[in-house]
């Protein structure tokens, strides 16, 4: 089957380009990609819009889920808006962004807009995001900015409750429609409220969780462009980073994968092994496809039929996963915290690590020292990093065992396998790898356990 978006535009690699120039290459046609699909993506929600006013009912046929119009017009100026510093580096890029934004700029300043402003004033920043990251990204609209000025600053208008990630994004987004983003940092004392003020659970977080970490990092850092006043060290917040990236890798979840891998960028912060390695995964994995799957796009892309073309279901399940992967790439550009590696992968550590948790873990023995995959608690499949993780060297994969013993705690602890969690705790004495903050909350949950049938076993024996 023919691929329905083009792939990446890469400038040819022929003559003594240095590796950084072909790897910046590399970067800007996937941006450059991101933003096509995004200009394919907003025609269709359009003209899905205007379809579904005129019928009514559900589809005919079970399909993925439709396009949500504002949904992907948000999306779209954010991408659009992180693809304006790179203006003058590539040309197609630049035009392909113009073209975007006249597309944009109906759709995020129209009539359904402004009945949502009117209607529900109190998420007005919100309604009008996509307006606020146009006028950003160099495509303002003074009238409409009078408009929401008239509605944010006469009387306080009511609205509903928010998250604190949630009010952390209305700081973020009036920051800019002020035009103080720049030089204002992000409110502490809301940062210090929202999942990153406080430890992960890396064992049992859901989806949501991470997608709502990753937001937290994008609000906060100004997608990058900022330095961020972390509330607790930046190595605790990576490390539950790297954890959650485990689980999204885990599931073949390559768009939340790619989310969670903006962190290093947007925090300045050197790639570790692992993120390099998964970075690596989702570009071959955008290659092979042209675009990179969403987590439902494996279910649907089999079944497509009943007036529902290939492209329909590439658009409906990935055009999100795209976007994300082409400002994952943008940000790796403007901030200079590309992925790869300065070191080689299995480098000497310049000190052992363990060391708080080794004395902790003195009562359980050691199992026999094997390959790592061949322990992992069995899924129903098998997922694209295990058979990468497979294919690689013996240093490679010893810059990889954090990565394998989260996705071992993570098994363990969602099948409530108490003997699996022992068993990985002591593998990570083995591998000199038991400081990271999947092994201290495992070690915690058996602690709980521990300390529950105690108590059991003393009401028993008071019986």
């Amino acid at each position: 089957m023919s691929a329905v978006v083009s792939r990446p535009v890469i400038r040819p690699m022929g003559g003594r380009r240095s590796v950084a120039t072909r790897r910046r290459d590399d970067l800007l046609g996937r941006v450059h990609l991101a933003v096509r699909l995004a200009r394919r993506t907003l025609k269709a929600a359009v003209a899905a819009e205007e379809e579904g006013l005129a019928r009514s009912g559900p589809e005919a046929s079970p399909r993925p889920a439709a396009l949500v119009l504002g949904k992907v017009v948000g999306e779209a100026a954010m991408l659009l808006r992180t693809t304006a510093p790179l203006r003058g580096e590539d040309e197609t890029l630049d035009v392909e962004a113009r073209l975007l934004a006249v597309q944009l700029v109906a759709q995020a300043r129209g009539a359904r807009v402004r009945e949502r402003l009117c209607n529900d004033a109190g998420r007005a920043l919100e309604h009008a995001s996509a307006h606020l990251f146009l006028g950003d990204a160099g495509y303002p609209d003074e009238a409409f900015d009078r408009l929401l000025a008239d509605i944010l600053d006469g009387e306080d208008a009511c609205g509903p409750e928010r998250l604190p990630n949630h009010q952390l994004e209305c700081a973020w987004l009036d920051q800019i429609r002020r035009g103080r983003v720049e030089v204002e940092p992000i409110d502490e004392e809301l940062l210090v409220a929202t999942c990153i003020g406080w430890p992960l659970d890396v064992l049992g977080c859901s989806t949501l969780d991470l997608y709502m970490f990753t937001h937290v990092v994008m609000y906060a850092s100004d997608m990058g462009r900022r330095t961020v006043p972390l509330p607790r060290p930046a190595e605790d917040i990576l490390a539950e980073a790297e954890a959650g990236l485990a689980a999204a890798l885990d599931a073949d979840n390559f768009d939340l994968a790619a989310e969670l891998l903006w962190t290093w960028p947007m925090l300045h912060q050197r790639w570790s092994a692992a993120a390099v390695f998964a970075f690596e995964l989702l570009t071959q994995v955008q290659d092979e496809h042209a675009f990179l799957p969403g987590p439902d796009y494996a279910r649907w892309a089999e079944r497509a039929g009943g007036g529902l073309s290939h492209e329909d279901v590439v658009l409906r399940t990935s055009y999100h996963a795209t976007l994300v992967m082409g400002m994952l790439c943008a940000v790796a550009l403007q901030t200079d915290v590309e992925p790869h590696l300065e070191a080689p992968r299995g480098a000497p550590r310049e000190a052992p690590r363990g060391t708080r948790l080794a004395a902790r873990f003195a009562g359980m023995q050691p199992v026999p020292s094997d390959d790592l995959l061949d322990r992992l608690p069995a899924k129903p499949f098998v997922p694209r990093w295990q058979r990468d993780f497979a294919s690689l060297d013996e240093r490679e994969r010893a810059s990889l065992t954090s990565l394998c013993f989260s996705v071992w705690f993570r098994r363990a602890a969602s099948a409530n396998d108490i003997p699996r969690l022992r068993e990985a705790l002591a593998a990570t004495l083995e591998h000199d790898d038991c400081d990271g903050p999947s092994a201290h909350q495992a070690l915690r949950r058996l602690q709980r356990i521990t300390a529950i049938g105690r108590l059991q076993a003393e009401a028993m024996a008071s019986r």
